[in-house]
């Protein structure tokens, strides 16, 4: 990465690219087949879901191994803007957890110096996967600078990054406490 210009950079073999306000029709393009060869999203899901893309992840091969994407809504029970986040892997590339955790301090830095106008206050990540949902995994999570705030109704774990350092807290009610 050049110094204060966007993210480019290597991790476990892979790059990591930020395309965030800067994506060209080529690599949507590369992205939106990714998305649908996997299956994951329909066509036009995809085409919708690529302005999104914070970073695309390449293979050594140049081919996109997946990318994380955030979009900016309020936080259910406030009224405050933060960045939601997802992140997709072709399963082939799955089980380094360099890469993942790349992407997510990455993706951080970018979502906190991007210009959205309502100037979210930090990133929300609500983990679908089981996997990640385990101890391990979890410490691996909070030693990002991520706090885990409680579960969401479908018992996933609802993790929270504030911008500003703060620790973030779940409005009463709205979560079950963690385990």
């Amino acid at each position: 990465m050049r110094e204060g210009g966007p993210i480019d950079v290597e991790v476990a073999g892979f790059r990591l690219v930020e395309v965030l306000g800067r994506m060209t029709p080529e690599v949507r393009g590369e992205i939106v087949g990714m998305w649908t060869g996997e299956g994951v999203l329909a066509p036009a899901e995809a085409q919708r879901r690529a302005a999104e893309v914070v970073l695309a992840v390449r293979a050594a091969d140049g081919t996109i191994a997946g990318v994380n994407t955030a979009y900016v809504q309020k936080a259910p029970g406030t009224a405050l803007d933060y960045w939601f986040y997802r992140m997709f892997l072709r399963p082939a590339h799955r089980g380094n957890w360099a890469l993942p955790r790349a992407m997510f301090v990455h993706a951080i830095e970018v979502l906190r110096r991007h210009p959205h106008p309502s100037r979210p206050r930090g990133l929300v990540a609500i983990i679908e996967n089981p996997r990640l949902m385990r101890k391990a995994a979890a410490a691996t999570i909070g030693e990002l600078g991520a706090t885990r705030i409680g579960r969401d109704a479908q018992g996933r774990d609802v993790w929270c990054v504030n911008f500003d350092g703060t620790v973030p807290v779940a409005p009463p009610g709205l979560l079950r406490p963690a385990d």
